[in-house]
């Protein structure tokens, strides 16, 4: 969660001029918050010893916008602006080799669904961390273009420019980071013993 600080001085700046633009940023920063975290933790991967905290991440880039927000269009709720944002703010994090893990990823467990099965349960937990740990390996362009196009539904065109590169390049770092993905679940289900429904 943010800090009470921060949210106090934006609530205070934003009471001190109650106009539409303000009341529109304040209704996407409610509405996105959890989401950009999420994205922030997601694109960051691996922590390391001087880690930054996606929190912190996505905190940077709302007072950036905020600072600007009536340069902005704030009618369409918001996200495409704060989630370029965010992005931005994690990759220039990244390019200093800084980052933080996925673990913490809530929303990323809550997305797969209730199993109400212990066992079941206890193998997509198994399952989830197994892919965390894969994708959270992966190079870092190669798990920043997955993470923005299949976890926040990004086009080829948007993260190709919040990663500065081509859509042609964006396309290969997508289909490289899925044939690893593919070729180690293939090397999973290899190790599987039979189970007793298959005899």
């Amino acid at each position: 969660m943010l800090p009470r600080v921060y949210l106090l001085q934006c609530q205070g700046y934003l009471m001190a001029s109650q106009q539409p633009v303000d009341q529109l940023f304040e209704a996407a920063i409610d509405a996105n918050m959890g989401r950009l975290i999420a994205l922030a933790r997601a694109m960051l991967g691996v922590p390391t010893r001087d880690s930054k905290s996606p929190e912190d991440l996505v905190q940077d880039a709302m007072l950036k916008l905020f600072r600007q927000r009536h340069a902005y269009d704030w009618s369409d709720g918001g996200w495409s602006l704060m989630a370029k944002s965010v992005a931005r703010n994690v990759i220039s994090c990244r390019r200093r080799r800084l980052g933080s893990s996925l673990d913490g990823d809530e929303a990323l467990s809550d997305s797969l669904g209730e199993v109400h099965d212990p066992a079941e349960r206890m193998m997509n937990e198994e399952t989830t961390a197994v892919m965390r740990a894969r994708i959270e390996a992966l190079p870092d362009s190669w798990r920043q273009a997955l993470v923005l196009r299949e976890q926040q539904g990004l086009a080829y065109k948007e993260i190709a420019d919040m990663l500065g590169a081509s859509e042609a390049q964006v396309k290969t770092w997508l289909h490289r980071a899925r044939a690893r993905l593919l070729a180690q679940m293939a090397e999973d289900d290899k190790r599987k013993p039979d189970s007793p429904d298959s005899l």
